[in-house]
């Protein structure tokens, strides 16, 4: 576990972080969403997020080396049909409801091909199906599949999740099984990657063409958490108007979100997530246009806890990435929760609000749920037919 949560955050450090940092330095720093740049704001975020992450990195580095590694539990294959069943589900919902647009103007929101698909994470199903699963099943297949679902929804990280597979698979017993074929897949996926970047992005209804110095330009910019950790820091920095950032990423409005997020019906006044706001909050745009559409920017966990409680945050986002693992490392002795939180664990680092962290645990939760269920189902089901045929044999 520890390995996974190492590799987790060298990942999202290296990825978002010094890579782009880098790029900046040599190429100039090119902002792909306003003509907005603040050096200093730029340069203290750079450090805001790598002294947290780096401190934890030492720290767990040093800590006792605890036997975690974990054995798969479920017997058979049922996993690999759910998780084949959840990638059909997630298209035909996606394409019968008009594609990325669908998505983006939440056409599918409130339906109840949608409160299905709730019970059916592709990501989970892959995970569980890769390291849980006792019966082994065809990887390059579904690695291929899980990313091809992503892709054709309009999403340009599929094959940069697959690292985040990888990584997982430190912590169970059966990666050793797959990490050379997954590396493999890796090794070619990320030659393709720019071409998925580009193909995702036409189906998202962007027509113009892309140069490669743009191409460059773009991808630094989408893996780059520096420029949308600048706005925010700037803002704080020079005193400027937060209210509206306070009252959407408040913890009462946030639990309103949580509970009309589980509840049937609404609760309370329709509102978007907090993160749908921040270009209201640091671009100037209106709320009511960010309310009509999707414009979703998300703060990283260290900047977050630095719009909260300033410097204290890096000592805040210390403790809440050990407590992770301390929690993950008491949950060992069930896969399946474990595959839950780590599944979580990159994007609490990447996508930060607690309204996020709920709804992907949430989400994840149901999809393990349902899962057990039909485990049980299943094994009720072959046990009466062995007692069938026994009796047939005996009689």
């Amino acid at each position: 576990m520890k390995k996974s949560i190492i590799a987790i955050i060298v990942y999202f450090l290296l990825l978002h972080v010094l890579l782009p940092g880098a790029y900046y330095v040599y190429n100039g720093f090119i902002p792909i969403y306003s003509d907005f740049v603040s050096y200093p704001a730029l340069i203290k975020s750079f450090f805001l997020i790598s002294i947290p992450l780096i401190v934890s990195l030492l720290i767990l580095v040093i800590l006792p080396k605890k036997e975690d590694v974990i054995a798969p539990n479920i017997d058979g294959k049922p996993v690999t049909f759910l998780f084949y069943f959840s990638i059909l589900l997630k298209l035909g919902i996606l394409f019968s409801t008009g594609g990325f647009a669908s998505v983006i103007e939440g056409e599918a929101n409130g339906t109840f091909s949608n409160y299905i698909s709730l019970f059916f994470n592709p990501f989970t199903l892959l995970l569980v199906l890769l390291f849980v699963q006792k019966k082994r099943s065809n990887i390059i297949m579904a690695v291929f599949f899980y990313v091809l679902s992503v892709t054709l929804s309009g999403s340009r990280s599929g094959i940069i999740t697959i690292f985040f597979v990888f990584f997982i698979g430190f912590t169970f017993e059966v990666f050793k099984i797959y990490q050379k074929k997954l590396f493999n897949f890796l090794k070619f996926g990320i030659f393709l990657t720019p071409f998925v970047f580009v193909f995702a992005t036409k189906l998202r209804g962007v027509e113009e063409v892309f140069s490669l110095e743009f191409l460059i330009n773009q991808i630094a910019g989408r893996i780059s958490v520096l420029e949308t950790s600048m706005l925010p820091v700037h803002y704080y920095d020079t005193n400027l108007n937060l209210d509206l950032f306070y009252d959407k990423f408040s913890f009462w409005n946030q639990l309103k979100l949580i509970i009309d997020g589980i509840m049937p019906g609404q609760i309370f006044d329709f509102d978007v997530m907090p993160n749908n706001y921040y270009r209201a909050m640091f671009l100037g745009y209106s709320e009511s246009f960010v309310f009509d559409n999707y414009m979703s920017v998300n703060l990283t966990l260290p900047i977050y806890l630095y719009m909260k409680y300033s410097y204290f945050s890096i000592i805040i986002s210390i403790f809440y990435i050990l407590g992770f693992y301390k929690l993950v490392l008491f949950l060992k002795r069930y896969p399946l929760l474990v595959i839950m939180f780590l599944s979580v664990f990159y994007n609490i680092l990447y996508f930060f609000d607690w309204n996020m962290v709920f709804s992907q645990l949430y989400i994840s939760f149901l999809t393990i749920t349902f899962l057990k269920i039909f485990v049980l189902f299943r094994n009720a089901i072959y046990t009466d037919i062995i007692k069938n045929r026994v009796n047939e044999i005996k009689n």
